[in-house]
């Protein structure tokens, strides 16, 4: 047993010097904290995306129009809101069909009648892209030319009478 004995004394001198080496060099690593900094008052608001018109009820009528009649009128529209905004227009129709499609409409953007036309077609199928409206009061106005033209055709435009049509427009828009 002797004979193990200063093994054992040597074995044990090691793993000794090995726990106080990992005490030393643990110990020697320190661990900062700062004191932590806060920065209060950030805040954040949504913008808004809102319109306005001129005037109110119908932009123009016509009661009796006929071959060669044009109706006219115009609307301002207003961004009145905080965001600037990609608008759009769109026309609904409704009574009858074959008047809508048949009337045409000619609409110009902050100039009447010069220029090109923002849209050139048939009023029962209009959409228009309306370019982008600045934020806080970017306005434009629409001027709209509506007539009646012959289909070619007597017959055609003997059709055409006594019908009756409306159309509604809406205007849309996104943020841009």
């Amino acid at each position: 047993m002797s004979k193990n004995l200063p093994l054992t004394k040597i074995l044990l001198s090691l793993a000794a010097i090995a726990a106080a080496a990992v005490a030393t060099v643990g110990g020697t690593f320190a661990n900062f904290t700062a004191t932590p900094t806060t920065i209060s008052s950030n805040a954040f608001a949504s913008g808004s995306l809102t319109m306005s018109r001129s005037g109110s009820g119908a932009i123009f009528s016509s009661a009796a129009m006929k071959i060669g009649d044009t109706a006219t009128g115009s609307v301002t529209i207003t961004n009145t809101g905080t965001l600037a905004g990609s608008y759009t227009l769109a026309g609904s129709s409704s009574g009858s069909a074959a008047l809508a499609s048949q009337l045409h409409l000619t609409l110009y953007k902050d100039v009447d009648g010069s220029g090109t036309p923002i849209y050139d077609g048939s009023l029962g199928t209009l959409s228009a892209s309306l370019g982008t409206f600045a934020a806080n009061g970017g306005a434009h106005t629409f001027y709209f030319h509506v007539s009646l033209p012959t289909t070619g055709t007597d017959a055609g435009d003997n059709a055409l009478q006594g019908l009756s049509a409306d159309e509604s427009f809406t205007w849309s828009a996104v943020q841009a």
